[in-house]
């Protein structure tokens, strides 16, 4: 299944909510939604992983480029990432949380960048 992303704004902070397989097949266009997502006077850029189904290598190098972009603007970046599931266990292994702030929740990811 094609990821799918939703986008959206609350309190100055970008959301973008993906579902589906992030992989190599949607990454480009995946990229410019991502990139385009935050606006110039955002606080930061929260991605919901929560309804993802499946994230491969070229997902990974995505949210660690969004990750590298967003941080060189002096935005903040979390991630919202489902428990127990196989994208969790990737994000672990590959060490999310050494460039993006992991929660589990929407609101907690959103509050976290809002008072940081």
């Amino acid at each position: 299944m094609s990821a799918n992303i939703d986008l959206e704004h609350r309190d100055s902070v970008g959301i973008a909510r993906l579902s589906g397989d992030v992989d190599i097949t949607q990454a480009s266009v995946l990229r410019e939604q991502l990139l385009g997502a935050v606006r110039n006077d955002d606080l930061g850029l929260v991605v919901d992983l929560t309804r993802a189904s499946y994230v491969d290598s070229v997902g990974v190098s995505l949210l660690f480029e969004l990750a590298e972009r967003l941080t060189g603007r002096q935005l903040r970046f979390a991630v919202v990432i489902p428990h127990d599931g196989l994208v969790e266990r990737v994000l672990t292994i590959v060490d999310l949380e050494s460039v993006a702030e992991v929660h589990r929740d929407l609101d907690e990811a959103l509050a976290a960048v809002r008072h940081s």
